[in-house]
């Protein structure tokens, strides 16, 4: 155990998170690096982080996601960064709850400053997965499959992990959520992506034809059908429960 404060590098770039990862230990911080949305909801699954460094760009998902889940939980620090340079994108993040900004490319020293400050003003605001789950975390079953709301995980009836990105269990979660409820193409598309340039109707055809393909090799059962002219149904038999 540490009394240093944890803090998690979510990056893609792994030069530059190697960077970051190099300095914030130099000064005396304990990190550790993701490189993709999926990785960062198993590691703060169990383990609680101090302070976040979010590039809103990522290859599963969109960091601003990522910052919408986490403040609903929790106040602990966050610091954006980005190579974009639309300002759209920044107050985007901070109006999410962001506490501060950094465009790329940056100095590793400003990345110190910062997180010292915000730590020093936030001392003991904590993220980890467990902490929602002194209320609850939301568990979906339907059909056999067991979709967790908050690990970001599909599995099947025999308790295996069925594999899915983040975009097709974001597409999937809304349906299941709504279940027996019409849903259009363009509301998934404001469900699922931030920026709408990041997504398209056809794109969410695209995820809803995975997801199907994917159920289909666990269950007979039809569970999302098409309403021609406006979106998708699920049909499922979905219950919920806490954990």
């Amino acid at each position: 155990m540490t009394d240093k404060p944890v803090i998690l590098i979510l990056e893609d770039d792994k030069d530059l998170a190697d960077e970051i990862n190099f300095a914030l230990r130099e000064a005396s911080f304990e990190t550790v690096v993701c490189h993709t949305v999926r990785s960062f909801w198993r590691y703060v699954s169990h383990r609680e982080i101090d302070l976040m460094v979010v590039d809103l760009s990522l290859p599963d998902g969109y960091g601003l996601d990522v910052i919408r889940e986490v403040r609903s939980n929790s106040d602990v620090p966050i610091i954006i960064t980005s190579g974009r340079a639309a300002i759209e994108e920044r107050v985007a993040g901070i109006e999410l709850g962001a506490d501060d900004y950094l465009g790329k490319p940056y100095n590793t020293r400003e990345v110190i400053a910062k997180a010292s400050r915000l730590l020093s003003r936030t001392r003991g605001s904590q993220f980890s997965s467990r902490i929602s789950r002194l209320s609850g975390r939301e568990v979906y079953l339907f059909n056999g499959f067991e979709l967790d709301a908050q690990a970001m995980s599909l599995n099947d009836s025999n308790g295996a992990e069925i594999a899915i990105t983040t975009y097709e269990f974001l597409i999937l979660k809304a349906l299941v959520e709504n279940s027996n409820v019409v849903l259009s193409r363009a509301s998934l598309v404001d469900f699922v992506y931030s920026d709408n340039s990041h997504g398209s109707e056809r794109t969410v055809d695209n995820l809803v034809s995975r997801i199907r393909s994917k159920l289909s090799e666990h269950s007979k059962d039809t569970l999302i059908k098409t309403v021609r002219g406006i979106g998708y149904v699920f049909t499922g038999n979905v219950t919920s429960e806490k954990r």
